[in-house]
């Protein structure tokens, strides 16, 4: 992902120190309230000074890391729309910090914890771990990673089901396919990028046993000509239907597949079916409304940090169809994806073993 600037943050002036209660019971612990105020440092990448018109008394703060841009259509700009709408319907001062490179996700962290934000969403699996280090220095700070395993009294996994919107693409594309060779295009083999390409090809497979599936990495996330040249790979090897999980970059996917005959591009994280007029759906995630609810339950002060896992049944991930192509699947194929959702949902399908 592209590096981050390091621009200046501003000073929050008189501020009144307001307690902030910790009740630690085995491995979790109820966080609320708001925190207190520490002196300014300096901050990385590039952040957006007042996303919301919080006042001098609002003391609630909430910061969003991300290793992208927020404006990518996708998975950073999701996250971003969570970030927004904590700040209007709370309300809480708000910042982000865009483009981060691994070497600044620590002063990072440390920053806005120092300057007693309650909340610091980290927006992908590369922050675990460096979150597990920081998080026990700032107890009065929830840390809340997007991805990643490690887990604490303040320190919060999610993980967002994608593979289980993506095993349903895998059917979809096994349905539509003429060679029974698909593609994805990946950022980094990260687990949970894996993950959900592992789904996809086992959904396809569930429909077509023989179907081949090549999964390909660019090793980044805003590099669309990269994207392109991968895409322009698995087309000439006779891939069909191409999947993705590569942010920003995934524009030169669907500029290479867009003008294809009888090609067929699948969305991922967020609603991508305009990105290209070949998009049969897109696999969504619900992370604003799943920040949303964790920022009120802080805020209200009786969260207990444990680790999350949102998907299908509760609908924090979804396979939203594109309408433009509703004829391209026939109503029995329509039917078996939905008994497919159906029984991922229920727990009576794995869609990775």
């Amino acid at each position: 992902m592209a590096p981050g600037m390091t621009p200046a943050k501003i000073k929050a002036n008189n501020l009144k120190f307001i307690p902030h209660v910790l009740s630690v019971a085995a491995s979790t612990l109820i966080i609320g309230g708001c925190a207190t105020q520490s002196p300014h440092s300096p901050s990385v990448g590039s952040a957006d000074k007042n996303s919301s018109p919080a006042s001098e008394q609002v003391v609630f703060k909430v910061a969003l890391l991300t290793t992208g841009p927020v404006n990518d259509g996708g998975w950073n700009q999701s996250a971003y729309e969570g970030l927004q709408r904590i700040a209007r319907d709370m309300p809480a001062k708000t910042e982000k910090e865009e483009n981060l490179k691994d070497s600044d996700f620590e002063s990072a962290f440390r920053d806005y914890a120092s300057r007693g934000y309650n909340i610091i969403f980290a927006h992908g699996d590369e922050f675990s771990s460096v979150a597990a280090k920081v998080a026990p220095l700032f107890p009065k700070t929830l840390f809340v990673t997007t991805g990643g395993t490690n887990s604490g009294p303040n320190l919060v996994p999610i993980h967002f089901a994608t593979e289980e919107g993506t095993y349903l693409q895998g059917m979809e594309a096994a349905y539509v396919s003429k060679t029974g060779k698909g593609g994805f295009v990946g950022g980094q083999e990260l687990p949970p990028v894996k993950i959900a390409a592992d789904a996809f090809s086992n959904g396809a497979k569930s429909v077509n046993p023989k179907f081949i599936f090549n999964a390909t990495y660019i090793n980044g996330w805003t590099d669309p000509v990269a994207a392109r040249a991968q895409t322009e790979a698995l087309l000439n090897s006779g891939c069909d239907v191409i999947s993705h999980n590569c942010d920003a970059a995934a524009k030169g996917l669907f500029d290479a597949a867009a003008s294809k005959p009888g090609v067929h591009t699948f969305g991922v994280n967020a609603d991508e079916n305009a990105k290209a007029p070949n998009v049969l759906s897109s696999a969504v995630l619900d992370i604003p409304k799943a920040f949303d609810d964790i920022a009120n339950k802080v805020k209200a002060g009786h969260y207990v940090a444990k680790p999350l896992s949102l998907g299908l049944r509760d609908k924090d991930v979804a396979l939203v169809d594109n309408p433009k192509l509703a004829s391209v699947l026939t109503p029995v194929e329509k039917s078996h994806i939905e008994n497919a959702a159906v029984a991922i949902a229920t727990g009576r399908l794995k869609v990775v073993r």
